[in-house]
């Protein structure tokens, strides 16, 4: 089963599927390892490895790159933050290409205006109908696959409201989206009424310390098809890693921080250390 067919599986689960996003290809290994049917690729969480902020400046062949070496490094299907497309037809044609290529399972694509700003900055501004259902058509017809996720993303919850989301996600999907991911939603009128307001699966992101928050049970009881956690893993990852140093600054070691730490063992398990030894070992009777 390819990457794409297994989204389009996993979308219409009696268990709701959470993606945990990851920003390189340990942080895939870890969600594979944890036992997470999927990951995803934050735009944020990329840039924000890059030391760059999330407002449109990470080319397409940054994101590509990264994101196969990210796709390689696991079984699991991958979702990618691919933006706006990184331009007009010719460059979302050629997104959709690379991303496919390069062993994703699926994309999204946003309705802001170039330049794209991170969701939750504000000075977003968002295109018309037909620009956004020229984008969708052109990455449709530009898949190689038809199994390859095409997932429509919309802003609008912040500047329009509820209303205007239910109206776009409506465009999307006759627009041919595969599924529909919407930012910033928080109460739970707000869910209910997106997550069954088209026919096609309806995506949820969380997003800690900025919304409030719903278990899987809830969000597949308001009717969602998946969730998406972006930040999770970076926003803790850069919380131990500034109070290890702090810790380190102010002490004079890291032992306190042992307990936090995962065993060099186990860092090497994880990559596959003791695999490649085994395989090089392996070759060597054989000769």
């Amino acid at each position: 089963m390819t990457p794409g067919a297994t989204l389009r599986k996993l979308m219409t689960a009696d268990e709701l599927p959470m993606l945990p996003g990851c920003h390189d290809a340990l942080g895939a290994r870890l969600i594979e390892e944890a036992g997470f049917p999927a990951a995803y690729i934050s735009g944020f969480c990329l840039a924000t490895s890059y030391g760059k902020p999330d407002v449109g400046i990470m080319t397409m062949s940054e994101v590509v790159e990264e994101s196969g070496r990210i796709a390689a490094s696991v079984r699991i299907p991958v979702v990618v933050d691919a933006d706006t497309g990184y331009g007009g037809a010719l460059n979302i044609r050629e997104t959709v290409r690379e991303m496919e290529r390069a062993g994703l399972g699926g994309l999204h694509l946003e309705d802001q205006k170039l330049p794209k700003r991170c969701g939750a900055l504000a000075g977003k501004e968002l295109v018309d109908d037909e620009e956004m259902t020229f984008r969708l058509r052109v990455a449709r017809e530009a898949r190689r696959s038809e199994d390859f996720v095409i997932i429509a993303r919309t802003d609008a919850m912040t500047l329009f409201g509820v209303d205007e989301v239910v109206r776009r996600c409506r465009m999307m999907e006759k627009a041919g989206a595969d599924a529909v991911m919407v930012v910033s939603l928080a109460t739970p009128q707000e869910l209910a009424t997106v997550a069954t307001c088209v026919k096609i699966p309806t995506i949820y992101v969380a997003a800690e310390t900025v919304r409030p928050m719903y278990t899987a049970r809830q969000l597949k009881e308001f009717g969602f098809g998946m969730a998406l956690y972006p930040l999770s893993l970076i926003m803790a990852s850069a919380g131990i890693q500034a109070r290890l140093l702090r810790t380190m600054r102010e002490t004079g070691t890291t032992e306190g921080m042992i307990p936090e730490m995962m065993k060099f063992s186990d860092v090497g398990a994880l990559v596959g250390t003791l695999d490649a030894a085994r395989y090089e070992a392996d070759l060597l009777k054989v000769g």
